[in-house]
């Protein structure tokens, strides 16, 4: 009987064009069959059948070479090579790190190099009739047809990578310029240095939206504004154009109706010029997000509305806004010290300083919230604390993707001084009163 399934086994082998003698090493053959197992556990199958097959079979299945994922600019876009650089490195990071599964304890970069190639080689050999009937029968026929089913690319898997993704494109994208995406694809490809054999690999490819920009007209003057477009998405057939839907504007209306987003290049100027302490990547995160997975539209109690620049759950400023039509368009950038934001009309009310004074003072960046030692200034520390400001003074100190800036000793003493002075006027003003 033995002698009987071997022979079958002999017989269907030789029909595939695929070498049938062993020419793996015993260290791929055996991180192979442990992957191969934690695949067939990824595509809804038990791993217990893979144990049904012989060595030989076994060999052949894994006969192959592991390539790692490809990271190219899609033909026709135009993807600077350190930007190209930097995504791989970060992605290939991740890749190594990161599980698809936590219980199956399978990796992105063994699925992407031992997994895909397990798979396509399975469903070759299937074709090719390496299994025999009771073999079939028992599981290589479902599992084909499980492989067949399941979604290699668009995954609740590849979830978690696609968002590492998303995350890392934000960064490079400039909204007044460029914006990246990327497409994610499984490449059948045949190596050179083995002719007549294919195999599997990722391919993923970074796309490019160029911004687009028209000219309108605001208290009779005409500026060039910026068609805002979300980066780091999976790009399509159509522009990923960022909306405003009506009810994040007026809450409880039941008006359906969607503006498109722009942006002056006035607001971006004064963006970063007021969150200071952080590189030019991380501003274009901190802007992308805030106009889309992390937007917040607030209302203030004199009516007027801002979006507010958020990053990591606390605010950082605001982004004063006019519609014209279907449009909306972002005009400039509010500091927290600014009398007419909620946390600077109270700041300025509780020190009893100008909007100018506490720009004087450099309160107006962000900056000035790592440099400055608030103990030393009692006065100061209570009223960023009854305004609000001192959340994101906390936050600043806490996060990790700020510049990590020293005590200014100079700085913290020009300030000091100018509370005591200012206290002391106050004083003098009381008793001659």
């Amino acid at each position: 009987m033995r002698n009987g399934k071997k022979q079958e086994e002999e017989t269907v082998a030789k029909n595939i064009p695929f070498r049938t003698e062993p020419g793996i090493s015993k260290s791929h053959f055996d991180n192979g069959c442990v992957i191969a197992q934690k695949t067939m556990l990824l595509v809804g199958f038990d791993p217990v059948f893979f144990d049904m097959l012989s060595k030989r079979q076994k060999h052949i299945l894994l006969d192959f070479e592991e390539y790692q994922p490809v990271f190219r600019a899609k033909e026709g876009n135009r993807v600077p090579r350190r930007y190209l650089a930097g995504i791989r490195e970060t992605m290939m990071e991740f890749m190594r790190r990161e599980y698809i599964d936590e219980k199956i304890r399978l990796t992105y970069l063994d699925f992407a190099t031992y997994g895909i190639s397990f798979i396509f080689s399975f469903q070759m050999n299937y074709k090719y009739g390496i299994f025999t009937d009771e073999q079939k029968e028992a599981f290589a026929d479902e599992m084909s047809n499980k492989i067949e089913k399941f979604d290699f690319v668009g995954s609740q898997s590849f979830k978690k990578m696609y968002d590492v993704l998303r995350f890392e494109l934000n960064f490079y994208s400039q909204m007044n310029f460029r914006i990246y995406g990327f497409e994610f694809h499984i490449e059948i490809f045949k190596p050179k240095e083995i002719a007549g054999q294919s195999n599997l690999r990722y391919l993923l490819k970074l796309t490019s939206h160029e911004n687009e920009s028209m000219h309108f007209t605001h208290n009779d003057a005409s500026y060039k504004a910026y068609r805002l477009i979300a980066g780091g998405r999976h790009s399509s057939n159509t522009c990923p154009y960022i909306i405003m839907n009506h009810k994040e504007l007026y809450p409880g209306s039941k008006l359906k109706k969607e503006y498109g987003m722009y942006i002056l290049s006035h607001a971006i100027h004064h963006f970063k010029e007021h969150i200071d302490n952080v590189d030019a990547l991380l501003r274009n995160y901190i802007l992308n997000s805030s106009m889309t997975d992390n937007r917040k539209v607030i209302r203030c109690a004199n009516g007027q509305s801002f979006i507010c620049c958020v990053i990591r759950n606390f605010v950082t400023g605001y982004f004063t806004y006019t519609v014209q039509d279907d449009k909306l368009f972002i005009l400039s950038f509010l500091p927290l010290t600014s009398r007419l934001v909620p946390e600077g009309e109270k700041l300025c009310r509780v020190l009893n300083l100008g909007e100018d004074e506490l720009a004087y003072l450099g309160m107006d960046k962000l900056s000035f919230y790592a440099t400055v030692n608030f103990d030393e200034i009692p006065v100061l520390k209570n009223a960023l604390m009854e305004s609000g400001i001192w959340k994101a003074k906390i936050a600043v100190d806490e996060s990790t993707i700020y510049e990590k800036l020293k005590i200014d000793k100079e700085k913290t003493q020009f300030v000091k001084n100018f509370f005591e002075k200012t206290e002391t006027r106050k004083i003098q003003f009381s008793i001659e009163k």
